[in-house]
């Protein structure tokens, strides 16, 4: 019989190599990376808003910087939540309201038209927190993800 004289157990070709450690790696990173992007909330309906409807400050409200629009509430408060998907859009008579991430965007009638009020969240969720309260809108954003799975709520 035969000794190796280091001591070292004979190498066989069955163990894994740098190129599948390289090929895991890639998988983890792609997968992390893709639940992150999904997980991100990207929505911020200010720039549309800007854009396509005329600032109107004298009739601002609280902290809300006020916009108007010749169309109809529900159209615009569709057009907005189509241009920046909004979490939520719910309705409290005539008035829409938009939930963002940053931001709370109301509309309501105005003129014949509309009158838009652009809120950061927090804000926004101040000036109409008897109207949220009802729904259950918390007071601060929510994360765009809140797990689930095995055990959790309890």
């Amino acid at each position: 019989m035969q000794q190796n004289p280091s001591h070292e157990l004979p190498r066989y070709g069955g163990g894994m190599n740098w190129k599948h450690w390289l090929a895991i790696g890639l998988v983890v990173v792609l997968c992390c990376g893709g639940w992150l992007v999904s997980s991100l909330d990207f929505s911020n309906p200010t720039g549309h808003i800007q854009s396509n409807y005329e600032r109107a400050a004298n009739l601002d409200e609280g902290r809300g910087r006020a916009y108007t629009s010749s169309l109809p509430p529900a159209s615009v408060a569709n057009s907005i939540d189509d241009a920046d998907g909004a979490r939520k859009q719910r309705r409290d008579g005539n008035k829409h309201f938009l939930q963002y991430k940053s931001h709370i965007v109301s509309v309501e009638p105005h003129r014949g038209g509309s009158k838009i009020l652009l809120f950061n969240y927090r804000d926004g969720y101040r000036h109409y927190s008897p109207v949220f309260i009802g729904w259950g809108w918390s007071s601060s954003p929510l994360p765009p993800f809140r797990g689930g799975g095995p055990g959790s709520g309890k």
